[in-house]
């Protein structure tokens, strides 16, 4: 058996049984993913998420009809949605490695997209950056346990972040109130809380456990227990339908992903995949989810009405450990903790258009919501990397 377990984040143990329980060090991190083989993985327009409506006001050719108003003088029609995002390039354009901190190794973007924040378990802080510049702009401790992960509530006003020390015996999600950069309160939880994921209101967190076979439902305001649901070991991260009406959860040690029903909080079935399935996100139109598998190095793409796999994508990087789509659809990125890179793959064509060399050991990538800017956390050598996506 292959561990492949060095005390560096993201390096992950290859195999266990159900019911092995093994420490895993401070390493825990991110998978990548990326899109189908020889398909036309997209089948519809982008999302509403992040691009402007279409409507706009029809003008006809010549002078108004009597009793109209003249078009040429009329106000125009407001803006119905937020404007279109950048449109993603096939090579994004390399920008500066910013250090930070000491072994960063998750990010999320707020919804905003001004600010940043990085999880690093060996400062033992929760880190705050300008997207423009990737320069700290705020460092907030987390003392119950090494911050692992954070995700930010859909109003960005809270950051959640899963702390837990390399036995799983201290065990958090720490609640960080973003107006003041400052935690608020600490939640005792199961072994490993991963990438967690909050509900479509923010009522509800979703919180995996890297070292558990179930994940847990927490209410956000009395953060009771409001559901337990058994899955397949090692639950990693949560995708949600676009509809909201279901979520897509990957299994590291299964090789599958686990598709439930939110309003019962019920497992509906369950989806092979490739080896060692981490990180999963669903693509802005809604059509696909994407699974990136750290130990094929593929991205397997699944159609999320028939709950089937569609496609995969093989060679997207080594250890591709955090997969995020371009808000226009169109490409997907990969970070690549074995060997040092981010990869981009066309959604259209299903191939790699490009690994960039990004830094020593990259377990998370993280697009800003207007598509421009991608931030990766390099956590073998203590910076963030800055690329254009908008690139060539």
């Amino acid at each position: 058996m292959d561990l492949h377990h060095t005390p560096a984040h993201g390096r992950h143990r290859r195999r266990r049984t159900r019911r092995l329980r093994i420490a895993i060090g401070l390493a825990v991190v991110l998978v990548a993913g990326a899109v189908v083989s020889g398909l036309l993985l997209l089948g519809g327009p982008a999302s509403s998420d992040g691009r402007a409506d279409a409507a706009a006001a029809s003008t006809g050719s010549g002078g108004a009809a009597h009793g109209e108003a003249d078009p040429s003088t009329s106000a125009p029609a407001p803006s119905s949605g937020p404007p279109a995002p950048a449109a993603s390039g096939a090579t994004p354009g390399l920008g500066a490695a910013v250090p930070v901190g000491s072994a960063p190794h998750h990010v999320a973007i707020a919804p905003d997209g001004r600010s940043a924040y990085v999880a690093d378990s060996a400062l033992g802080a929760l880190l705050r950056l300008d997207t423009a510049s990737g320069a700290v702009t705020a460092t907030i401790p987390i003392p119950e346990a090494p911050p692992q992960m954070v995700t930010l509530a859909p109003d960005g006003q809270r950051a959640y972040v899963s702390a837990y020390d390399e036995e799983f015996t201290t065990n958090y999600v720490v609640v960080v109130d973003t107006a003041i950069d400052r935690p608020i309160s600490a939640v005792p939880v199961g072994r490993g809380p991963y990438a967690m994921a909050t509900g479509p209101d923010g009522r509800l967190l979703y919180v995996p456990y890297y070292d558990e076979d179930h994940l847990d439902v927490l209410d956000t305001s009395s953060w009771a227990l409001v559901h337990r649901i058994d899955v397949a070991p090692s639950p990693h991260w949560i995708a949600f339908t676009a509809d909201r009406r279901f979520a897509h959860v990957t299994n590291h040690f299964s090789d599958v992903v686990t598709v439930l029903e939110l309003a019962e909080h019920r497992v509906v079935t369950t989806i092979p995949v490739g080896d060692g399935p981490h990180s999963i996100e669903t693509s802005p139109d809604g059509t696909r989810v994407a699974v990136v598998n750290y130990i094929g190095d593929d991205v397997t793409l699944i159609d999320p009405v028939t709950n089937t796999v569609v496609g995969t994508v093989p060679d997207v990087g080594a250890g591709p450990q955090d997969v995020t789509w371009a808000p226009d659809g169109r490409h997907l990125y990969t970070a690549n903790v074995d060997d040092g890179t981010v990869g981009v793959v066309d959604v259209q064509s299903g191939t790699v258009t490009a690994r960039i060399a990004t830094g020593d050991s990259p377990t998370s990538v993280s697009i800003s919501p207007d598509g421009s800017r991608l931030l990766v956390t390099n956590v073998g050598d203590g910076t963030v990397r800055l690329l254009d996506a908008v690139g060539g």
